[in-house]
């Protein structure tokens, strides 16, 4: 049996998290998310066993789990690695081994868990095909498995825009149409600067974005009439910033960003924390432009802005706080699979 090896980019929110929740988009009329792909990968090795059972081993948790498949399908200790290998293989097929690494902090907001299941699945997918086994799923279908998984496991739902910007990398804009998600996915040169000026800051606190972004969920459909009326404004600004995007205009994105992210603190205070108020403050004093929480309903992980020449100040400045620089940038391509 071959091995297959997958990767897939996390990502960076720039306006519209949160409204990709099915089906808070169709309660709005104003309604897009933009996203950007980041060098964080998320990893995995799908192989063969070395002793005719089931392994899933995580490197970044340092947790190994063994057995039968149903053993396996089952566990407790890395439960979405095992409910994938149970949408993509069976009992009766040749025994795998799952290895991951991801490269995000737990609670980043970027979307870690999420792009490490297109990862695992975009690889079994593969060693289905490698088996004989079709047809082979699209780009929607395997995002539909893995949002499923995770989704049974948090129990609450999930957006779609982090399995996007893990299959596509890229600057992923995302609108709702009634039946369908439409992505268009641009390259990084479509907004010329943005790769030089970003940084990403970790914290080093993480946050429960998915069960935030549940809270605001309830509330909705509940109906709370502020809330919704709030929610129509976010959703014009993010669909503001879609097409400054699409005209390739960097500062007006950046801008319109900035103007998405007050919106959501005045929301939701509780976005930030002490932490990334005190970075922010830090980074702004030293010549950033402006920064933001990473993930919808609030991460440990910081997307920064600022011109090249004051990057070294800028860093300096955030690690002095407590603030640590992640080695990342804009991701130029989503999903990669090799056969090795």
């Amino acid at each position: 049996m071959q091995t297959v090896r997958a990767k897939a980019p996390t990502r960076i929110d720039l306006a519209g998290g949160t409204l990709d929740l099915w089906p808070i988009h169709h309660l709005l009329r104003h309604k897009a998310t933009v996203n950007v792909g980041v060098t964080l990968y998320a990893k995995a090795e799908v192989g063969p066993s070395p002793d005719g059972l089931f392994h899933l081993i995580s490197l970044d948790q340092e947790t190994a789990i063994k057995g039968d498949f149903a053993t396996v399908v089952g566990n407790h200790d890395l439960p979405l690695l095992g409910l994938l290998l149970g949408a993509f293989w069976s009992a009766q097929r040749a025994p795998l081994t799952i290895k991951t690494n991801a490269m995000s902090p737990a609670g980043a907001g970027l979307g870690g868990s999420s792009c490490l299941g297109i990862a695992v699945a975009g690889a079994l997918q593969k060693q289905r095909e490698l088996h004989g086994l079709t047809p082979l799923l699209g780009e929607a279908d395997l995002i539909r498995v893995v949002q499923d998984a995770e989704a049974k496991l948090i129990h609450a739902p999930t957006g779609v825009q982090d399995y996007w910007g893990g299959i596509r990398g890229g600057v992923n804009i995302l609108r709702f149409p009634f039946g369908k998600v439409e992505v268009e996915t641009l390259p990084a040169a479509q907004l010329p600067g943005l790769t030089d000026e970003l940084i990403l800051c970790y914290s080093g606190k993480s946050r429960a974005s998915a069960l935030n972004n549940w809270e605001i969920f309830k509330r909705l459909f509940d109906k709370d009439p502020e809330l919704l009326a709030a929610f129509e404004i976010l959703g014009a600004t993010a669909e503001d910033c879609a097409a400054a995007v699409t005209a390739g205009d960097l500062r007006q994105t950046l801008r319109l960003s900035q103007q998405e992210w007050r919106q959501r603190i005045a929301m939701w205070p509780s976005i930030e924390t002490e932490e990334t108020r005190r970075i922010d403050l830090a980074a702004r004093g030293a010549g950033a432009e402006f920064s933001r929480v990473c993930g919808a309903g609030g991460g440990g992980v910081m997307a920064v802005f600022a011109p090249p020449q004051q990057h070294q100040a800028v860093k300096k400045a955030m690690e002095q706080v407590g603030g640590r620089i992640l080695d990342a940038t804009v991701a130029a391509s989503g999903l990669s699979l090799e056969i090795v």
